[in-house]
């Protein structure tokens, strides 16, 4: 598994389930407003004048954008979110947590909250990087799951898994957004032929 500044002891929306609907669809609104996603935008990366740009701003409100996406996050947060905290200490696959290590989105305490609760873990800074790194340090962040996908670990994981594709607790890959899952997506196919 790699994971690039996830969330994963984030739980629930806290009191935002309790919100009447009409103020939860407001908030929605605000949500995807262009001050509140430029915000965001500004707070996502280290270098903002090369990556906080008018087409990252764009790009980062696309999802928000989307027919349907009001109507779901509404539901969303009316039922009370998801909690994946108490799933992540089942995972045994080898993971490697990959965190920007000026991220202003999510503390970097979770970084070492990951590493002390996947009993198969290894944590990679990215250094003069924000939240994103497989947009702000692509080449670092390739670098990071090229070696690890080609570690020894990994390998004999692959190896045990294998013979039982059925019940597998192989590699797995996910990131933090679409854009690192089509950069984790490249590099794993490109490398695969070699683990």
């Amino acid at each position: 598994i790699v994971l690039t500044d996830q969330k994963g002891f984030v739980d629930g929306v806290g009191p935002m389930s309790k919100l009447p609907k009409f103020l939860a669809q407001a908030g929605v609104q605000v949500l995807k407003s262009t001050p509140l996603r430029s915000s965001a935008n500004q707070m996502s990366y280290y270098d903002t004048s090369s990556y906080a740009t008018d087409d990252a701003l764009k790009i980062g409100r696309l999802h928000c954008l989307r027919e349907g996406w009001d109507e779901a996050l509404v539901s969303f947060m009316l039922d009370g979110g998801f909690y994946p905290s108490k799933k992540v200490e089942k995972i045994e696959a080898p993971s490697l947590i990959l965190w920007g290590r000026q991220d202003n989105i999510l503390e970097i305490e979770f970084a070492t909250k990951f590493l002390e609760t996947l009993p198969n873990a290894s944590l990679k800074w990215i250094e003069n990087c924000g939240h994103v790194p497989h947009l702000e340090q692509p080449s670092a962040t390739a670098e990071a799951i090229s070696t690890f996908l080609s570690s020894e670990e990994l390998k004999l994981s692959v190896d045990m898994t294998s013979s039982d594709a059925e019940n597998s607790n192989g590699p797995i890959l996910v990131a933090g957004s679409l854009a690192g899952a089509a950069l984790v997506g490249t590099t794993a196919a490109a490398l695969l032929g070699s683990v």
